[in-house]
């Protein structure tokens, strides 16, 4: 187990070191850019600047969509699917799910007990949500009418839209302080590329 994750680590930590150093190359061309030949760079900002909005694309995940009606034609067959689906959850959970072989598994990430502790309680919990499904299932099956009073209080629509709202804006001020003070922004561009480089791109090969 420690050495699949000292191999994804490993992965992990040299791209993201190949990365920063790309990236660090490209702000250094940049501040020697804004430094030498700023009307240049800020043409190609203007050129190269897209807004890309991502609420158009969560729109048609936060698009709600109505099941109900096929819930409640097909309510025998969705009921012993929801049956059959939690007894095999039940039975899996109870008799084999091992806390203290998966804490053993994952003992390089922290305490043995804290992690059995931890895979315990995930196995009450899913026992617990899938005797509730089991019970739901039931109902469905025979008499789905009750349901009804708990799908109305539980049937609503979250939408992530209205609190990203905020984060989708355009917002100019970096932009606008760049275009008035583009050597001093070059500046700046230019010795944090090279400190980066230094540490990240230099030192480690030597």
């Amino acid at each position: 187990m420690r050495g699949a994750v000292d191999f994804l680590v490993g992965i992990v930590g040299q791209t993201l070191l190949t990365a920063i150093v790309l990236g660090a190359l490209l702000g250094l061309a940049l501040g020697v850019l804004l430094l030498l030949d700023t009307a240049r760079a800020l043409r190609w900002n203007e050129r190269l600047s897209r807004w890309i909005s991502t609420r158009e694309a969560a729109q048609r995940f936060d698009r709600p969509r109505d099941i109900k009606r096929f819930v409640y034609r097909a309510h025998r067959v969705v009921g012993v699917v929801v049956v059959a689906g939690s007894l095999y959850c039940l039975d899996v959970l109870t008799f084999g799910f091992a806390p203290g072989a998966l804490a053993r598994a994952f003992r390089d990430l922290g305490s043995l007990g804290l992690l059995e502790m931890s895979f315990e309680s995930m196995r009450l919990f899913f026992l617990i949500g899938n005797v509730a499904a089991l019970g739901a299932g039931i109902v469905l099956c025979f008499r789905p009418s009750l349901l009804k009073g708990l799908e109305l209080w539980a049937d609503r629509t979250y939408a992530a839209r209205e609190h990203s709202a905020a984060l989708d804006q355009m917002r100019f001020q970096p932009d606008l302080w760049v275009s008035r003070h583009p050597r001093l922004a070059g500046g700046m561009v230019l010795a944090g590329s090279a400190f980066i480089l230094f540490s990240l791109g230099i030192q480690p090969w030597l």
